[in-house]
Protein backbone atom coordinates (compact mmCIF):
# COMPACT_ATOMS: atom_id res chain seq x y z
CA UNK A 1 0.00 0.00 0.00
CA UNK A 2 1.28 3.44 -0.89
CA UNK A 3 0.14 6.67 0.63
CA UNK A 4 -1.44 9.05 -1.82
CA UNK A 5 -0.83 12.05 0.31
CA UNK A 6 0.90 12.47 3.67
CA UNK A 7 -1.32 12.88 6.69
CA UNK A 8 -2.70 16.42 6.69
CA UNK A 9 -1.46 18.49 9.57
CA UNK A 10 -4.26 19.61 11.83
CA UNK A 11 -4.73 22.03 14.64
CA UNK A 12 -2.45 24.99 14.58
CA UNK A 13 -3.03 28.61 14.10
CA UNK A 14 -2.18 31.43 11.76
CA UNK A 15 -0.74 34.81 12.60
CA UNK A 16 -1.45 38.25 11.23
CA UNK A 17 0.85 40.87 9.83
CA UNK A 18 4.02 40.88 11.91
CA UNK A 19 7.74 40.47 11.48
CA UNK A 20 10.92 41.25 13.33
CA UNK A 21 11.63 44.45 11.46
CA UNK A 22 9.36 46.90 9.70
CA UNK A 23 8.44 45.57 6.29
CA UNK A 24 9.11 47.69 3.20
CA UNK A 25 5.83 46.80 1.52
CA UNK A 26 3.33 49.07 3.23
CA UNK A 27 0.58 51.32 2.01
CA UNK A 28 3.22 53.35 0.15
CA UNK A 29 4.43 50.20 -1.62
CA UNK A 30 1.27 48.19 -2.33
CA UNK A 31 2.71 45.66 -4.75
CA UNK A 32 4.84 42.88 -3.21
CA UNK A 33 8.19 42.17 -4.80
CA UNK A 34 8.53 38.88 -6.61
CA UNK A 35 11.37 36.41 -6.72
CA UNK A 36 11.36 35.00 -10.25
CA UNK A 37 10.37 31.35 -10.48
CA UNK A 38 10.24 29.21 -13.57
CA UNK A 39 6.70 28.05 -12.83
CA UNK A 40 4.14 28.24 -10.08
CA UNK A 41 4.36 25.30 -7.71
CA UNK A 42 1.30 23.51 -6.32
CA UNK A 43 -1.39 25.05 -8.58
CA UNK A 44 -4.33 23.26 -6.96
CA UNK A 45 -3.18 24.14 -3.45
CA UNK A 46 -2.77 27.77 -4.53
CA UNK A 47 -6.34 27.80 -5.80
CA UNK A 48 -7.56 26.42 -2.47
CA UNK A 49 -5.68 29.07 -0.47
CA UNK A 50 -7.07 31.84 -2.68
CA UNK A 51 -10.61 30.49 -2.32
CA UNK A 52 -10.25 30.58 1.47
CA UNK A 53 -8.77 34.08 1.42
CA UNK A 54 -11.67 35.35 -0.70
CA UNK A 55 -14.18 33.64 1.60
CA UNK A 56 -12.67 35.34 4.66
CA UNK A 57 -13.03 38.72 2.96
CA UNK A 58 -16.54 38.02 1.70
CA UNK A 59 -17.69 37.01 5.20
CA UNK A 60 -16.29 40.15 6.79
CA UNK A 61 -13.71 38.30 8.86
CA UNK A 62 -10.87 40.48 7.56
CA UNK A 63 -10.68 44.08 6.41
CA UNK A 64 -8.23 46.11 4.37
CA UNK A 65 -4.93 44.26 4.18
CA UNK A 66 -5.31 42.41 7.47
CA UNK A 67 -5.32 38.68 7.99
CA UNK A 68 -3.45 35.87 6.31
CA UNK A 69 -3.80 32.25 5.25
CA UNK A 70 -1.24 29.47 4.94
CA UNK A 71 -1.28 25.86 3.78
CA UNK A 72 1.39 23.21 4.25
CA UNK A 73 1.88 21.23 1.04
CA UNK A 74 2.82 17.60 0.55
CA UNK A 75 6.53 18.43 0.21
CA UNK A 76 6.63 20.20 3.59
CA UNK A 77 6.73 23.72 2.19
CA UNK A 78 4.13 26.31 3.11
CA UNK A 79 2.06 28.49 0.80
CA UNK A 80 1.16 31.79 2.44
CA UNK A 81 -0.61 34.97 1.43
CA UNK A 82 1.70 37.91 0.73
CA UNK A 83 2.22 41.19 2.47
CA UNK A 84 0.56 44.29 1.07
CA UNK A 85 -2.38 42.55 -0.66
CA UNK A 86 -5.91 42.34 0.74
CA UNK A 87 -7.26 38.81 1.02
CA UNK A 88 -10.23 39.70 -1.14
CA UNK A 89 -7.92 40.56 -4.05
CA UNK A 90 -5.19 37.94 -3.70
CA UNK A 91 -4.51 35.67 -6.71
CA UNK A 92 -2.63 32.36 -7.06
CA UNK A 93 0.36 34.25 -8.51
CA UNK A 94 0.53 36.42 -5.37
CA UNK A 95 1.20 33.56 -2.96
CA UNK A 96 4.59 33.11 -1.41
CA UNK A 97 6.37 29.86 -0.56
CA UNK A 98 8.20 29.57 2.77
CA UNK A 99 10.02 26.76 4.51
CA UNK A 100 9.22 25.17 7.86
CA UNK A 101 11.14 27.91 9.68
CA UNK A 102 9.38 30.74 7.86
CA UNK A 103 12.24 31.40 5.42
CA UNK A 104 11.23 32.85 2.06
CA UNK A 105 11.79 30.37 -0.81
CA UNK A 106 9.99 31.83 -3.82
CA UNK A 107 7.27 34.20 -4.95
CA UNK A 108 6.30 37.60 -3.56
CA UNK A 109 7.33 38.75 -0.11
CA UNK A 110 5.32 36.70 2.38
CA UNK A 111 3.15 38.08 5.13
CA UNK A 112 5.41 39.55 7.76
CA UNK A 113 3.81 37.07 10.13
CA UNK A 114 5.15 34.10 8.21
CA UNK A 115 7.31 33.28 11.23
CA UNK A 116 4.13 32.85 13.31
CA UNK A 117 2.45 30.54 10.79
CA UNK A 118 5.63 28.47 10.67
CA UNK A 119 5.78 28.28 14.48
CA UNK A 120 2.19 27.06 14.75
CA UNK A 121 2.62 24.48 11.99
CA UNK A 122 5.80 23.18 13.62
CA UNK A 123 3.87 22.72 16.84
CA UNK A 124 1.01 20.90 15.14
CA UNK A 125 2.13 18.10 12.82
CA UNK A 126 -1.53 17.09 12.50
CA UNK A 127 -2.46 20.48 11.04
CA UNK A 128 -2.14 21.60 7.45
CA UNK A 129 -3.88 24.97 7.32
CA UNK A 130 -3.60 28.15 9.38
CA UNK A 131 -5.92 31.16 9.26
CA UNK A 132 -5.48 34.46 11.09
CA UNK A 133 -8.03 37.26 11.12
CA UNK A 134 -8.72 40.61 12.74
CA UNK A 135 -12.43 39.75 13.04
CA UNK A 136 -14.08 42.46 15.19
CA UNK A 137 -15.87 40.47 17.89
CA UNK A 138 -12.89 38.22 18.57
CA UNK A 139 -10.61 41.27 18.68
CA UNK A 140 -13.06 42.93 21.10
CA UNK A 141 -12.85 39.92 23.41
CA UNK A 142 -9.05 40.03 23.23
CA UNK A 143 -9.20 43.56 24.72
CA UNK A 144 -11.31 42.63 27.76
CA UNK A 145 -9.93 42.49 31.28
CA UNK A 146 -10.55 39.55 33.56
CA UNK A 147 -10.35 36.79 30.94
CA UNK A 148 -9.19 33.29 31.78
CA UNK A 149 -5.79 33.13 30.06
CA UNK A 150 -6.22 29.38 29.48
CA UNK A 151 -9.81 29.57 28.27
CA UNK A 152 -10.56 33.08 27.06
CA UNK A 153 -13.87 32.30 25.39
CA UNK A 154 -16.29 30.09 27.33
CA UNK A 155 -18.00 27.08 25.70
CA UNK A 156 -21.39 28.63 24.99
CA UNK A 157 -22.37 26.48 21.99
CA UNK A 158 -21.84 22.91 20.83
CA UNK A 159 -20.35 23.97 17.51
CA UNK A 160 -17.75 26.11 19.25
CA UNK A 161 -16.74 23.11 21.37
CA UNK A 162 -16.58 20.91 18.24
CA UNK A 163 -14.71 23.26 15.93
CA UNK A 164 -12.52 25.30 18.28
CA UNK A 165 -12.16 23.66 21.67
CA UNK A 166 -10.30 25.82 24.21
CA UNK A 167 -8.92 29.26 23.39
CA UNK A 168 -5.82 30.40 25.31
CA UNK A 169 -5.06 34.12 25.43
CA UNK A 170 -1.49 35.08 24.51
CA UNK A 171 0.12 38.25 25.94
CA UNK A 172 0.39 41.32 23.76
CA UNK A 173 3.30 41.60 21.33
CA UNK A 174 3.66 44.44 18.86
CA UNK A 175 2.94 43.45 15.26
CA UNK A 176 6.12 42.02 13.77
CA UNK A 177 7.70 41.05 17.09
CA UNK A 178 9.20 37.61 16.50
CA UNK A 179 9.24 37.01 20.25
CA UNK A 180 5.61 36.00 19.78
CA UNK A 181 6.73 32.82 17.98
CA UNK A 182 7.89 31.11 21.18
CA UNK A 183 4.68 31.50 23.23
CA UNK A 184 2.58 30.74 20.17
CA UNK A 185 4.45 27.54 19.39
CA UNK A 186 4.23 26.41 23.00
CA UNK A 187 0.45 26.96 23.26
CA UNK A 188 -0.23 25.57 19.79
CA UNK A 189 1.10 22.17 20.84
CA UNK A 190 -2.04 21.66 22.92
CA UNK A 191 -4.56 24.06 21.35
CA UNK A 192 -5.93 24.37 17.82
CA UNK A 193 -6.80 28.04 18.27
CA UNK A 194 -5.09 31.00 19.94
CA UNK A 195 -6.27 34.50 20.75
CA UNK A 196 -3.63 37.22 20.52
CA UNK A 197 -4.16 40.05 23.00
CA UNK A 198 -5.25 43.27 21.22
CA UNK A 199 -4.84 41.53 17.89
CA UNK A 200 -7.12 38.64 16.93
CA UNK A 201 -7.51 34.87 16.56
CA UNK A 202 -5.18 32.32 14.99
CA UNK A 203 -6.67 28.93 14.03
CA UNK A 204 -5.00 25.77 12.72
CA UNK A 205 -6.85 22.77 11.30
CA UNK A 206 -6.37 19.64 9.18
CA UNK A 207 -7.54 21.52 6.09
CA UNK A 208 -8.62 24.94 4.88
CA UNK A 209 -12.34 24.19 5.09
CA UNK A 210 -12.08 23.26 8.76
CA UNK A 211 -9.90 26.31 9.50
CA UNK A 212 -12.43 28.62 7.85
CA UNK A 213 -15.32 27.02 9.74
CA UNK A 214 -13.43 27.26 13.03
CA UNK A 215 -12.49 30.93 12.71
CA UNK A 216 -16.05 31.79 11.69
CA UNK A 217 -17.48 29.82 14.63
CA UNK A 218 -15.01 31.55 16.96
CA UNK A 219 -16.13 34.95 15.72
CA UNK A 220 -19.83 34.15 16.19
CA UNK A 221 -19.20 32.74 19.67
CA UNK A 222 -17.27 35.90 20.58
CA UNK A 223 -20.30 37.90 19.48
CA UNK A 224 -22.63 35.75 21.61
CA UNK A 225 -20.26 36.08 24.56
CA UNK A 226 -20.31 39.86 24.34
CA UNK A 227 -24.11 39.75 24.23
CA UNK A 228 -24.48 37.58 27.34
CA UNK A 229 -21.51 38.93 29.30
CA UNK A 230 -22.65 40.29 32.62
CA UNK A 231 -25.88 38.26 32.53
CA UNK A 232 -26.83 35.05 34.25
CA UNK A 233 -26.03 32.61 31.44
CA UNK A 234 -25.27 28.89 31.21
CA UNK A 235 -22.24 27.17 29.70
CA UNK A 236 -21.58 23.65 28.48
CA UNK A 237 -20.43 21.29 31.20
CA UNK A 238 -16.96 19.78 31.04
CA UNK A 239 -18.53 16.40 30.22
CA UNK A 240 -20.51 17.91 27.34
CA UNK A 241 -17.44 19.76 26.14
CA UNK A 242 -15.25 16.65 26.22
CA UNK A 243 -17.79 14.69 24.18
CA UNK A 244 -17.66 17.39 21.48
CA UNK A 245 -13.87 17.81 21.35
CA UNK A 246 -12.50 18.18 17.79
CA UNK A 247 -11.35 14.94 16.19
CA UNK A 248 -9.22 14.35 13.13
CA UNK A 249 -11.10 13.06 10.08
CA UNK A 250 -10.60 9.38 9.37
CA UNK A 251 -8.38 8.46 6.40
CA UNK A 252 -9.92 7.07 3.21
CA UNK A 253 -8.67 3.92 1.44
CA UNK A 254 -8.56 4.59 -2.30
CA UNK A 255 -7.99 1.72 -4.74
CA UNK A 256 -7.17 3.15 -8.16
CA UNK A 257 -6.08 1.99 -11.57
CA UNK A 258 -2.76 3.46 -12.67
CA UNK A 259 -4.42 5.47 -15.46
CA UNK A 260 -5.31 8.43 -13.22
CA UNK A 261 -2.32 8.30 -10.85
CA UNK A 262 -0.51 11.20 -12.53
CA UNK A 263 -3.54 13.48 -12.24
CA UNK A 264 -4.08 12.44 -8.63
CA UNK A 265 -0.45 13.02 -7.70
CA UNK A 266 -0.03 16.26 -9.63
CA UNK A 267 -3.12 18.14 -8.52
CA UNK A 268 -6.25 16.30 -7.49
CA UNK A 269 -5.33 14.80 -4.12
CA UNK A 270 -3.34 17.80 -2.96
CA UNK A 271 -6.41 19.97 -3.45
CA UNK A 272 -8.54 17.43 -1.58
CA UNK A 273 -6.16 17.15 1.38
CA UNK A 274 -5.60 20.90 1.53
CA UNK A 275 -9.28 21.76 1.67
CA UNK A 276 -10.71 18.86 3.68
CA UNK A 277 -7.72 17.74 5.74
CA UNK A 278 -8.63 14.11 5.01
CA UNK A 279 -5.79 11.67 4.45
CA UNK A 280 -5.99 9.37 1.45
CA UNK A 281 -4.28 5.98 1.69
CA UNK A 282 -3.87 5.02 -1.95
CA UNK A 283 -3.28 1.66 -3.59
CA UNK A 284 -2.38 2.05 -7.29
CA UNK A 285 -2.32 -1.06 -9.44
CA UNK A 286 -3.81 -2.34 -12.70
CA UNK A 287 -7.50 -3.11 -12.20
CA UNK A 288 -6.90 -6.88 -12.48
CA UNK A 289 -4.37 -6.70 -9.66
CA UNK A 290 -6.82 -4.70 -7.53
CA UNK A 291 -9.51 -7.29 -8.23
CA UNK A 292 -7.17 -10.02 -6.98
CA UNK A 293 -6.51 -8.06 -3.79
CA UNK A 294 -10.23 -7.61 -3.23
CA UNK A 295 -10.77 -11.33 -3.81
CA UNK A 296 -8.23 -11.86 -1.03
CA UNK A 297 -10.28 -9.75 1.37
CA UNK A 298 -9.06 -6.16 0.84
CA UNK A 299 -11.81 -3.54 0.84
CA UNK A 300 -11.61 -0.01 -0.60
CA UNK A 301 -13.59 2.97 0.65
CA UNK A 302 -13.46 4.40 -2.89
CA UNK A 303 -12.41 2.57 -6.04
CA UNK A 304 -11.47 3.72 -9.55
CA UNK A 305 -10.96 1.10 -12.21
CA UNK A 306 -12.04 -0.48 -15.46
CA UNK A 307 -15.81 -0.18 -15.72
CA UNK A 308 -16.50 -3.88 -16.27
CA UNK A 309 -14.57 -4.88 -13.17
CA UNK A 310 -16.35 -2.33 -11.00
CA UNK A 311 -19.73 -3.41 -12.34
CA UNK A 312 -19.00 -6.99 -11.27
CA UNK A 313 -17.91 -5.82 -7.80
CA UNK A 314 -21.09 -3.76 -7.46
CA UNK A 315 -23.23 -6.73 -8.53
CA UNK A 316 -21.52 -8.90 -5.90
CA UNK A 317 -22.07 -6.33 -3.14
CA UNK A 318 -18.44 -5.28 -2.65
CA UNK A 319 -19.12 -1.80 -4.10
CA UNK A 320 -22.15 0.40 -3.61
CA UNK A 321 -24.24 0.05 -6.77
CA UNK A 322 -25.99 3.40 -6.33
CA UNK A 323 -22.70 5.31 -6.28
CA UNK A 324 -21.22 3.68 -9.41
CA UNK A 325 -20.69 6.21 -12.20
CA UNK A 326 -18.51 6.73 -15.30
CA UNK A 327 -15.34 8.74 -14.70
CA UNK A 328 -13.18 8.91 -17.85
CA UNK A 329 -11.77 6.93 -20.75
CA UNK A 330 -8.23 6.58 -22.00
CA UNK A 331 -6.59 5.31 -25.18
CA UNK A 332 -3.28 3.55 -25.79
CA UNK A 333 -0.16 5.44 -26.87
CA UNK A 334 3.50 4.90 -27.75
CA UNK A 335 6.57 6.47 -26.10
CA UNK A 336 10.25 6.53 -27.03
CA UNK A 337 13.41 7.21 -24.98
CA UNK A 338 14.33 10.80 -24.11
CA UNK A 339 16.16 12.44 -26.99
CA UNK A 340 15.22 9.72 -29.46
CA UNK A 341 13.79 10.77 -32.83
CA UNK A 342 10.02 10.66 -33.24
CA UNK A 343 8.54 7.42 -34.49
CA UNK A 344 5.66 7.50 -36.95
CA UNK A 345 2.59 5.75 -35.52
CA UNK A 346 0.02 7.78 -37.42
CA UNK A 347 -1.30 4.82 -39.46
CA UNK A 348 -1.61 1.11 -38.95
CA UNK A 349 1.06 0.46 -41.56
CA UNK A 350 3.44 2.91 -39.89
CA UNK A 351 2.71 1.37 -36.48
CA UNK A 352 3.56 -2.11 -37.78
CA UNK A 353 6.87 -0.83 -39.16
CA UNK A 354 7.72 0.82 -35.85
CA UNK A 355 6.89 -2.25 -33.77
CA UNK A 356 8.73 -4.74 -35.98
CA UNK A 357 11.84 -2.60 -36.37
CA UNK A 358 12.24 -1.80 -32.68
CA UNK A 359 14.97 -3.55 -30.72
CA UNK A 360 12.38 -4.24 -28.02
CA UNK A 361 8.83 -3.13 -27.26
CA UNK A 362 7.81 -2.77 -23.61
CA UNK A 363 4.24 -3.49 -22.59
CA UNK A 364 2.35 -4.96 -19.67
CA UNK A 365 0.20 -8.05 -19.85
CA UNK A 366 -1.69 -7.41 -16.60
CA UNK A 367 -3.22 -4.02 -17.29
CA UNK A 368 -6.15 -3.33 -19.58
CA UNK A 369 -3.94 -1.68 -22.20
CA UNK A 370 -1.50 -4.58 -22.21
CA UNK A 371 -4.25 -7.15 -22.71
CA UNK A 372 -5.67 -5.08 -25.59
CA UNK A 373 -2.22 -4.57 -27.15
CA UNK A 374 -1.43 -8.28 -27.02
CA UNK A 375 -4.69 -8.96 -28.85
CA UNK A 376 -3.79 -6.26 -31.41
CA UNK A 377 -0.44 -7.91 -32.14
CA UNK A 378 -2.31 -11.12 -32.92
CA UNK A 379 -4.74 -9.31 -35.23
CA UNK A 380 -1.87 -7.60 -37.04
CA UNK A 381 -0.04 -10.93 -37.46
CA UNK A 382 3.15 -9.72 -35.76
CA UNK A 383 2.75 -11.25 -32.28
CA UNK A 384 5.54 -13.80 -32.65
CA UNK A 385 8.01 -11.29 -34.10
CA UNK A 386 7.37 -8.58 -31.48
CA UNK A 387 7.08 -10.93 -28.51
CA UNK A 388 10.35 -12.68 -29.36
CA UNK A 389 12.21 -9.62 -28.12
CA UNK A 390 9.55 -7.80 -26.06
CA UNK A 391 10.19 -6.38 -22.61
CA UNK A 392 7.19 -7.57 -20.62
CA UNK A 393 6.44 -5.52 -17.52
CA UNK A 394 4.48 -7.37 -14.86
CA UNK A 395 2.89 -4.19 -13.57
CA UNK A 396 3.66 -0.50 -13.29
CA UNK A 397 4.75 1.99 -15.90
CA UNK A 398 6.15 0.57 -19.14
CA UNK A 399 7.77 3.88 -20.10
CA UNK A 400 10.40 3.24 -17.43
CA UNK A 401 11.77 0.59 -19.79
CA UNK A 402 12.58 3.21 -22.44
CA UNK A 403 14.18 5.58 -19.94
CA UNK A 404 16.51 2.91 -18.56
CA UNK A 405 17.48 1.47 -21.97
CA UNK A 406 15.65 -1.85 -21.90
CA UNK A 407 13.35 -1.00 -24.82
CA UNK A 408 13.03 1.32 -27.82
CA UNK A 409 9.25 1.68 -27.59
CA UNK A 410 6.79 1.60 -24.70
CA UNK A 411 3.10 0.92 -25.18
CA UNK A 412 0.53 1.71 -22.52
CA UNK A 413 -2.39 3.96 -21.77
CA UNK A 414 -1.51 7.56 -22.62
CA UNK A 415 -1.98 8.80 -19.05
CA UNK A 416 0.38 6.13 -17.73
CA UNK A 417 3.05 6.94 -20.31
CA UNK A 418 2.89 10.59 -19.24
CA UNK A 419 3.56 9.60 -15.65
CA UNK A 420 7.22 9.05 -16.61
CA UNK A 421 8.41 12.59 -17.40
CA UNK A 422 11.61 11.62 -19.24
CA UNK A 423 9.80 9.44 -21.77
CA UNK A 424 8.68 11.08 -25.00
CA UNK A 425 5.10 10.29 -26.01
CA UNK A 426 4.99 10.22 -29.82
CA UNK A 427 1.26 9.75 -30.15
CA UNK A 428 -1.78 7.55 -29.68
CA UNK A 429 -2.39 4.40 -31.67
CA UNK A 430 -4.12 5.03 -34.99
CA UNK A 431 -7.85 5.39 -34.53
CA UNK A 432 -8.61 2.30 -36.62
CA UNK A 433 -6.75 0.09 -34.11
CA UNK A 434 -7.16 2.21 -31.01
CA UNK A 435 -8.59 0.65 -27.87
CA UNK A 436 -10.24 2.81 -25.23
CA UNK A 437 -10.54 1.74 -21.61
CA UNK A 438 -13.58 3.07 -19.77
CA UNK A 439 -12.99 3.92 -16.11
CA UNK A 440 -15.64 4.23 -13.41
CA UNK A 441 -15.72 5.12 -9.74
CA UNK A 442 -17.75 3.86 -6.79
CA UNK A 443 -17.88 3.77 -3.02
CA UNK A 444 -17.15 0.58 -1.14
CA UNK A 445 -20.38 -0.94 0.13
CA UNK A 446 -19.14 -0.70 3.72
CA UNK A 447 -18.22 2.98 3.22
CA UNK A 448 -21.50 4.31 1.80
CA UNK A 449 -22.29 6.07 5.10
CA UNK A 450 -18.76 7.40 5.64
CA UNK A 451 -18.70 11.16 5.07
CA UNK A 452 -14.96 11.14 4.33
CA UNK A 453 -15.38 8.56 1.55
CA UNK A 454 -18.34 10.42 0.09
CA UNK A 455 -16.31 13.64 0.14
CA UNK A 456 -13.48 11.98 -1.82
CA UNK A 457 -15.89 10.58 -4.41
CA UNK A 458 -17.41 14.04 -4.91
CA UNK A 459 -13.95 15.55 -5.29
CA UNK A 460 -12.78 12.94 -7.81
CA UNK A 461 -15.85 13.51 -9.98
CA UNK A 462 -15.99 17.32 -9.80
CA UNK A 463 -15.08 19.60 -12.71
CA UNK A 464 -11.54 20.51 -11.49
CA UNK A 465 -10.62 16.83 -11.17
CA UNK A 466 -12.00 16.04 -14.61
CA UNK A 467 -9.91 18.88 -16.04
CA UNK A 468 -6.84 17.33 -14.40
CA UNK A 469 -7.66 13.97 -15.99
CA UNK A 470 -7.85 15.60 -19.41
CA UNK A 471 -4.50 17.31 -18.83
CA UNK A 472 -3.01 13.90 -17.98
CA UNK A 473 -4.17 12.33 -21.25
CA UNK A 474 -7.61 10.98 -20.42
CA UNK A 475 -10.88 11.90 -22.08
CA UNK A 476 -14.29 12.58 -20.61
CA UNK A 477 -16.43 9.50 -20.17
CA UNK A 478 -18.52 8.85 -23.26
Amino acid sequence: MTTARPRPTAPGAPPHEAHQTPHPHTADHPHPSRTPAPSLSHPSARAAVVATAHALAARGLVHGRTGNVSLRTADGRVLITPTGVGLGAVTPDDLSVIDADGGHIEGPSPSKEAFLHAAVLRARPDARAVVHTHSPYAVAVSCLEGLDADDALPPLTAYYAMRVGRLPLLPYFAPGDVRLAGPAEEKARTHAALLLRHHGPVVAAPGLDAALEAVEELEQTARVFLLVRGTDHARLTEEQRAALAPRLPRPVALFSALAIKKALDDTVLEAFAGTTGIEVEGVYEPTNVLLDQIAGGARPDVMVGVTGGLERLAASGVLDQASLRPLARVGIGVAVPPGAPAVDVSSTQALVRALTSARSVAYSRTGASGVAFAALLDRLGIAAEVNSRATVVDKGFTALAVTDGRADLAVQQLSELRFVPDARVVGPLPEEVQHYTDLSIALGAHARQRPEAAALLRHLTAAPARAAYRAAGLEDAS
